[in-house]
């Protein structure tokens, strides 16, 4: 019988017997308390995981400070390698300096599409006015 009435306490991994028991995070998926030895294994296998990360667009694994955060324009959640985030990049600048029509260079007055035209980017205005014409 344990001294002070103290009960015996067994690690949910090794089963050895522990006198200072720790709590598993929930995200281990470990039920019970555990000895120091198995906690420390365990906080650096998680901590080992949350180091990388896959890229969203292309799936290549990499560290997390090699990967890009979107820019908050391109509606996009994740992180994206260096390689992807210049495309992106490319795209998103193409799509804000020429015209999406013509391909002309846009100047300081630009025209964006109206809603119903489902278009992205933006219009010079001989292309905003054909649209209209056309679209209405």
């Amino acid at each position: 019988m344990p001294l002070l009435g103290k009960k015996s306490y067994f690690c949910a991994i090794c089963r050895k017997e522990i006198k200072h028991k720790h709590k598993p995070k929930s995200e281990w998926q470990v039920e019970g308390p555990l000895c120091g030895d198995c906690y420390v294994d365990q906080m650096r296998k998680f901590h080992e995981l949350s180091l990388k990360q896959n890229c969203v667009t292309c799936g290549v694994e990499k560290d997390v400070p090699d990967l890009w955060e979107p820019r908050y324009q391109w509606d996009m959640k994740g992180l994206l390698c260096k390689e992807c985030f210049d495309k992106k990049e490319g795209e998103y600048k193409n799509l804000k300096e020429y015209c999406k029509m013509c391909g002309k260079k846009l100047g300081v007055i630009r025209y964006h599409p109206k809603s119903k035209w489902s278009m992205d980017g933006q219009l010079c205005r001989e292309c905003w006015d054909s649209q209209k014409a056309k679209m209405g």
